[in-house]
């Protein structure tokens, strides 16, 4: 929820100083960092050990990105909460589980970038709801996995731009408001510049008639806001995480990916539980490719852990988390290391820029990284042979993603799904597979995959062609046998998502 207004009862924002009503939740403070004082209802669970370094590691991110300063020596106040029922005390709104209300947040969450995105933007202008709550979703999003599905962005966020009308449609729709909201801020950032869009945000009146609104905006973006409105309708509908701009989780403090392990700890939730992460950026550069291999650091039955890549300017990268590993479940209900796929591998064939591998687990878990960079195996378009194939290991599952590849699709030789890979050292037998979302469809991968010992053939009879299933996903083997270091040319379809496309392979022994 927005902030609404920069001032707020001297009672609320003290209580923990004052206890000056009876009502209001009970409070302790934890502790205290450079912008935050951070207290805990009564009751309520505790935030773990990294969660002052997570708070200035968000606030700080969104402050350099909205070019503000927190004046010294004020300091946000953060409240923990322990049930909605104690956000309500606080006058958040019928639908909130949260709002900030300068300095403060009040939140049953022990980290929460949305509030603390508002309290950021306060210092810079109070705009109309709709560009205020927008915002916010766009820089303070949790991860959410393609797999879930395309949001709603239905919401009449055209009817919408005075503030009175925002809050009285959320009432009833506070999950449409904001997904729309938040597509469409990201298509304003998108299509003329994060600068051009802060000075409109810090001149917008927040209670302006739409014509007002509409005079700013014509100003800062050179159209009027129903042309903008009409060209993002034009638009297909994108993931929720393709809205979201990590400038917090994909900053400097966050460290680099390299080779070694990698601990799982205090997580960006804040949980002291559940839900432990660690947080590596790393780039791809142009016309390259990034290989990551995962595996567990240790063998014996331990938690599991999984990982997923995210594109900094926003969109998943494989649509989902992945395994570290391939796991099973031990006699005792503990998981342990498959003993024959111990480590999983990625191979990031995607556009040039900056990534984040976020790992996860629910505990204190450890994985051990690899990871080089090589020439794209991807074909160019008049399909000559890859500068450099992906070379596959034998009984090693390699999750392939070429994600937002902006190429037109002509038959099984795709420029943007069409690669060369060698069978490795050992060769063997080919093994491919769809990646399956909740054991229903496979609408990230291809259906078919040809496997051909030239590029590009004119004749696809020539081929191998290995029909993907959907369903369990199983791996389907070619009928063939290959040497060790042969050439394949692979050429799919399209897959049915068409934005995605996300391809399990392998060399097997006979």
């Amino acid at each position: 929820m927005g902030v609404g207004g920069r001032a707020l009862a001297a009672c609320a924002t003290l209580l923990p100083l004052t206890g000056c009503s009876d009502t209001l939740p009970e409070f302790t403070k934890r502790f205290e960092t450079e912008h935050f004082v951070y207290f805990v209802e009564d009751g309520a669970p505790e935030p773990c050990a990294g969660t002052g370094d997570w708070l200035e590691t968000y606030f700080t991110a969104y402050s350099q990105f909205l070019g503000v300063d927190l004046p010294p020596p004020l300091k946000i106040l953060y409240y923990r909460l322990g049930s909605l029922e104690s956000v309500a005390a606080f006058d958040c709104g019928a639908v909130a589980g949260a709002c900030a209300r300068f300095p403060a947040i009040y939140s049953t969450s022990a980290v929460h970038p949305h509030e603390m995105v508002h309290i950021a933007a306060a210092l810079l202008g109070e705009p109309p709801l709709l560009f205020e709550e927008g915002l916010a979703e766009v820089l303070g999003c949790r991860p959410v996995e393609d797999s879930i599905g395309l949001p709603g962005t239905s919401a009449p966020i055209e009817s919408l731009v005075e503030t009175a009308a925002f809050d009285g449609y959320r009432e009833a729709d506070i999950s449409g408001a904001y997904a729309a909201s938040k597509a469409f801020v990201k298509r304003l950032i998108d299509r003329f510049g994060a600068d051009a869009f802060l000075s409109f945000y810090a001149r917008a009146p927040r209670l302006g008639l739409r014509i007002t609104i509409d005079q700013v905006f014509r100003e800062e973006f050179g159209e009027s806001i129903d042309e903008a409105f009409a060209e993002w309708r034009t638009q297909p509908p994108g993931y929720s995480d393709d809205s979201c701009l990590r400038v917090a989780e994909c900053s400097s403090s966050i460290p680099p990916l390299v080779d070694g392990d990698v601990t799982m700890g205090c997580g960006t939730t804040g949980s002291s539980a559940l839900n432990h992460e660690a947080l590596r950026r790393f780039d791809i550069p142009e016309g390259r490719m990034v290989n990551i291999r995962t595996r567990p650091a240790h063998s014996e039955s331990q938690l599991l852990s999984v990982v997923n890549f995210q594109r900094c300017a926003g969109g998943y990268v494989l649509g989902n988390a992945e395994e570290t590993a391939r796991y099973t479940i031990e006699d005792d209900g503990n998981f342990g290391i498959h003993a024959e796929v111990s480590s999983a591998a990625f191979a990031l064939d995607v556009p040039p820029g900056d990534y984040l591998a976020w790992f996860s687990s629910l505990g204190d878990a450890t994985v051990s990284v690899e990871l080089e960079d090589q020439a794209s195996p991807m074909r160019a378009a008049d399909c000559n042979p890859a500068e450099a194939p992906l070379e596959l290991g034998q009984d090693l599952v390699t999750t392939l993603a070429s994600r937002w590849v902006d190429r037109s699709c002509e038959g099984p030789w795709c420029p943007g799904q069409s690669w060369d890979i060698s069978t490795g050292p050992t060769g063997g037998v080919l093994e491919a597979q769809a990646v399956v979302i909740g054991n229903t469809d496979a609408a990230f991968s291809p259906l078919e995959l040809y496997v051909c010992s030239e590029p590009c053939p004119q004749d696809a009879s020539s081929c191998e062609v290995l029909t993907l299933e959907t369903g369990l996903g199983k791996l389907i083997r070619s009928e063939q046998v290959f040497e060790p270091g042969t050439v394949l040319h692979l050429g799919a379809p399209e897959a049915p998502d068409g934005e995605h496309f996300t391809l399990r392979l392998r060399i097997a022994s006979e």
